[in-house]
């Protein structure tokens, strides 16, 4: 399905009259839900604010820290 781009709420109400309308999903289904599922981005770092002076410190931060994690791919 392509994307709408409505200049004002006005233009909805008409494709609506018209039978043209927009069909919402407030409830997703079994099918959606498990390919959302599969998209979840997790943040792999420890939570808290990172200062950094150069991006190479940040870097060598960053390697270190898959390092001593033991993870074996990134995941983000």
């Amino acid at each position: 399905m392509g994307i709408l781009k409505f200049k004002s709420f006005e233009d909805v109400d008409r494709l609506e009259r018209e039978g043209k309308g927009i069909s919402w999903r407030f409830t997703p289904d079994e099918a959606y839900l498990k390919k959302v599922l599969r998209f979840q981005i997790r943040v792999p770092f420890p939570a808290g604010v990172y200062k950094f002076k150069t991006f190479e410190e940040a870097q060598e931060w960053e390697k270190d820290w898959w390092i001593r994690s033991g993870a074996t791919k990134r995941t983000g």
